[in-house]
């Protein structure tokens, strides 16, 4: 289980770089930025408890969840959104 919980998060990144034009235009995907952003800090969570009992390896989907919660901000702010 462990694994997937940190597997995940290296994808949701791929997820969120390859569809940056629906955080840029709200219209479009309302709840996609919103959606990433919730699952991005529940494994945030999840993988920092990982790190600490499990692995050190936790480390990589820590840093994908935080690149996620920082580009988000920076994609909307791009967009003048």
């Amino acid at each position: 289980m462990a694994w997937s919980l940190m597997i995940a998060p290296v994808l949701m990144l791929v997820l969120f770089f390859r569809n940056r034009e629906l955080i840029r235009n709200p219209h479009v995907g309302a709840n996609f930025s919103q959606t990433i952003k919730v699952f991005a800090v529940m494994y945030l969570f999840w993988n920092i408890i990982g790190a600490l009992g499990y692995s050190w390896l936790a480390i990589l989907p820590i840093l994908a969840c935080l690149a996620i919660l920082v580009a988000d901000r920076q994609v909307k702010k791009r967009a003048g959104v």
